[in-house]
């Protein structure tokens, strides 16, 4: 769990079933072990990268599915004399897809069902005011996010990528009438039941961006506020396990993942299964930064495995009597910001012997690692069979969404209005619950294993 920044990272699944309505005025209703918590995800994406699941035939070609959410909450985003950043954003998104094929984008609005806008990506881009393509179509005061979702997970094919643009704030005409405290439980059980039942076939990449807002903003009671500031957004990335691996890992699709350059781009989250994904590990034999000597142990040589994990004839540095050893991963599959892996309090080191993590350097190697880790003990002991097992934390929420989320959306003129959108945390921890139903705390755990 993590946020912010692109280029490498972790890969999973999604999928849908009940959430319902969100109205307003206007809106859509009312709506040894070594162990440290891990610093604030970094703000910039790192790079390349692949995924978890069961394998599929990567596509050739991606294509754009786009869903504007059509609600009251949302015109403001694109009211005319705005500056712009949201309607700048939703094109350079989807340039990059139209580039890559022209006359491939399919356009959608969504509110209380999903309508086709029935215009070309160019007539969308030719419009001042993207909304205005929407309006008429549905019921701006209520997002039905279950049919939502639903639509769109159910109708991804190989190569489809869903891009839902959405401000994720949860109302129903109902909501009006019932505490935020109801309305935050409802919205979690929702998102869980909702994402559950697929959780294994598709994927799931949010982004927030800021953006211009000029308009009336309905907060979860009350009516409707004039409000002109800086607003979050959210873009929901939707594929199938092999177009997400796809579209975050092929170097063919690099331009489609330029995330962190859309304009008020601020941070991502990447929602995987807990289910087991072991990278490739492999002690680094006569690296530079080795300190002592050792070797691969006779029997895995003898079973002709590439890969070192079992070291044999240990013997620590002649001049500080410590020992280094250089362990190649493979984080390649795991999408998460680059100061997140390369960081020492990111991960758990279990050992006998007290190595800890001195230090991760970002490094492809020949052999198919992406990063290098320096273990090392100032005294190893020796003797017997030992182990030093790595494992990276896996966390949630992460920091910029458990900042950004409010339970109190009523004052426009509060300092964290700006920043803040109602309900996030129990919207995207619904979503995490559904991914990771074990509750696990770590993405996986490699070991290396000592003998004299």
């Amino acid at each position: 769990m993590i946020a912010l920044s692109f280029r490498t990272f972790l890969y999973t699944f999604v999928a849908a079933a009940v959430l319902s309505s969100c109205g307003g005025g206007g809106r859509r209703g009312n709506h040894g072990k070594e162990e440290t918590d891990p610093p604030a995800a970094s703000q910039e994406p790192a790079a390349g990268t692949a995924a978890a699941g069961p394998s599929a035939a990567a596509p050739k070609s991606l294509r754009a599915k786009l869903y504007l959410e059509a609600s009251g909450s949302m015109f403001p985003y694109d009211a005319p004399g705005s500056k712009g950043e949201f309607n700048a954003s939703l094109q350079q998104l989807l340039t990059a897809f139209e580039t890559e094929k022209g006359g491939s984008t399919e356009l959608f609005a969504v509110n209380d069902n999903v309508y086709p806008l029935g215009v070309s990506f160019q007539e969308l881009v030719e419009k001042p005011d993207v909304f205005s393509l929407a309006r008429g179509k549905g019921d701006s005061k209520n997002t039905d996010f279950s049919l939502i979702f639903k639509t769109i997970l159910s109708d991804l094919k190989e190569g489809d990528v869903g891009v839902l643009f959405s401000d994720l704030i949860y109302s129903t005409p109902s909501t009006s009438a019932q505490s935020s405290a109801k309305i935050l439980a409802d919205v979690e059980t929702l998102m869980q039941t909702t994402f559950a039942p697929q959780a294994k076939g598709k994927s799931l990449l949010l982004l927030q961006l800021t953006g211009e807002f000029k308009g009336t903003y309905y907060p979860h009671h009350g009516g409707g506020k004039a409000y002109a500031g800086s607003r979050p957004y959210y873009i929901a990335l939707l594929a199938t396990n092999a177009t997400m691996k796809a579209l975050l890992s092929e170097e063919k699709f690099e331009s489609l993942r330029r995330f962190e350059e859309l304009p008020g781009f601020e941070s991502f989250h990447y929602f995987t299964s807990a289910a087991d994904n072991v990278p490739f590990y492999t002690v680094l034999l006569k690296d530079a930064d080795q300190a002592g000597s050792f070797e691969q142990s006779h029997q895995e040589r003898k079973n002709d495995k590439a890969a070192v994990h079992t070291l044999e004839s240990i013997d620590a540095d002649r001049k500080t009597k410590g020992l280094t050893i250089v362990l190649g991963v493979d984080l390649g599959g795991f999408y998460l910001p680059e100061a997140y892996k390369t960081n020492p309090k990111s991960y758990v080191l279990e050992s006998d012997e007290g190595f800890r993590i001195q230090k991760i350097i970002a490094e492809k190697g020949p052999e198919g690692y992406t990063h290098k880790f320096l273990l090392n003990t100032a005294e190893p002991q020796g003797g017997g069979k030992r182990e030093i097992t790595l494992r990276l934390k896996r966390r949630f929420p992460p920091d910029w969404i458990a900042r950004t989320t409010t339970e109190d959306d009523t004052d426009t003129r509060s300092g964290d209005f700006a920043g803040s959108t109602f309900g996030l945390l129990n919207f995207t921890r619904g979503i995490e619950k559904a991914y990771n139903p074990q509750k696990a705390d770590t993405y996986f755990a490699v070991t290396v294993y000592l003998q004299d």
